[in-house]
C-alpha cells in the first residue's frame, strides 16, 4: 500500500508558512511535447482558449502497469477513444497526462503554449486545466513518482495561472454544465480538486483521491516556495516504483541531481600565510643543499 508522505519540508524548517508571490519562476518541468506521441492524431476540431481559476485532477481509469515503450501507444488510444463516437471530443480530453514513471506528456493541443479548455465525462464546467494520472486508482495505488510529478506540474500550473494553493484556498463561478453542477450553478471549490468534486463520477479513484483533498495543495505550495528561494526540489515520498515491469522515467524524471558541495571558502589572510610558509620551506631546503655542497 502506498503510504504519501511528500513532506511540506521548507515550512517545517522555517516553523512558518512563508507567503509566496502569486508569480514564480515560472521554470516548467520536463514535459514530453505532444509531437512525441500525437504523430497523426491532429485536433479534430476548434479548441477554445480556458479561463483558468483552478486545477482539476483525474485517472484514465485504464489498465495499470504499462511499459515506457506503451505510453505513447496509450495516449494514442486514449485519443481515439476520446474523439471517437462514444465521446465525439474534438481532442484528447486532458491538457497533461502523468505516466507510473513520473512521466509528464502534453495532452491537448496547444496546452504546452496556453490554457485551452478540456473535456470531461460528465461534462466540462470550465475554468480549470485538467491533469490526469494514466492508471485506474480505484483497483491500485499511485506511484511515488507520479505523484511527486504531479506536485511539480500542479506547482508550474498554478504559477503560470496565478491560482493560489496554499490550504484553503477555493474559488468560486458560475458552471458552464455538467451532471453534477448544472450550468448558471454557482459552484466553490478548492483550487486544486478532483473530478469528482465537479461531476458525477469516481475519479481520479478512492486510492487518488484522499491525496488530492489531503496533502496535496500543502505540497504543491511548498514546491512553488521552495522554487521561489531558488531551492532545487525534494521528493521525500517513501513509495517507490519498481521500474522493471511499469514506466521507468522518461524525459521528465523525478531523481533531484545535488549540486556538488562547493569547496570551502578559505579567507586572504591564511592564503597569505600559507603562502609564506610554503616559501620558507623552499628556502630552507636551498639553503641546506647550498651547505651539503660546500
Amino acid at each position: 500500500m502506498v503510504e504519501i508522505t511528500r513532506r511540506r519540508l521548507l515550512a517545517i524548517a522555517s516553523g512558518s508558512i512563508i507567503p509566496f508571490a502569486q508569480q514564480t519562476s515560472g521554470a516548467a518541468p520536463d514535459i514530453n511535447p505532444r509531437s512525441t506521441w500525437a504523430i497523426d492524431q491532429p485536433a479534430r476540431g476548434p479548441l477554445e482558449e480556458e479561463e483558468v481559476r483552478f486545477l482539476l485532477v483525474h485517472h484514465t481509469a485504464s489498465g495499470n502497469g504499462h511499459t515506457i515503450g506503451e505510453v505513447p501507444d496509450v495516449l494514442r488510444g486514449i485519443y481515439d477513444f476520446h474523439t471517437g463516437p462514444e465521446r465525439a471530443w474534438n481532442d484528447i480530453a486532458y491538457n497533461f497526462l502523468i505516466d507510473a514513471g513520473g512521466g509528464i506528456w502534453e495532452g491537448r493541443s496547444g496546452s504546452l503554449a496556453g490554457p485551452v479548455a478540456g473535456d470531461a465525462n460528465g461534462g466540462n464546467q470550465g475554468f480549470s486545466q485538467l491533469v490526469c494520472l494514466i492508471g485506474d486508482f480505484d483497483s491500485a495505488q499511485p506511484s511515488g513518482a507520479a505523484l511527486d510529478s504531479l506536485v511539480d506540474l500542479l506547482a508550474w500550473l498554478a504559477d503560470r495561472y496565478q491560482v493560489a494553493t496554499e490550504p484553503g484556498s477555493q474559488v468560486t463561478f458560475s458552471s458552464r454544465g455538467s451532471n453534477l453542477w448544472p450550468n448558471g450553478a454557482q459552484v466553490t471549490t478548492p483550487t486544486i480538486t478532483g473530478h469528482r468534486t465537479m461531476s458525477e463520477t469516481s475519479c481520479p479513484g478512492s486510492n487518488l483521491n484522499p491525496y488530492v483533498t489531503g496533502d496535496l495543495m500543502a505540497d504543491v505550495s511548498d514546491a512553488r516556495r521552495a522554487a521561489v528561494a531558488g531551492e532545487a526540489p525534494s521528493s521525500t515520498n517513501t513509495t517507490t516504483t519498481t521500474l522493471d515491469e511499469q514506466v521507468p522515467p522518461t524525459s521528465s524524471t523525478t531523481t533531484t541531481t545535488i549540486p556538488a558541495t562547493p569547496p570551502p571558502t578559505r579567507s586572504p589572510l591564511l592564503l597569505a600565510a600559507a603562502a609564506i610558509a610554503a616559501l620558507a620551506t623552499l628556502l630552507a631546503a636551498w639553503r641546506a643543499r647550498r651547505m651539503g655542497d660546500r
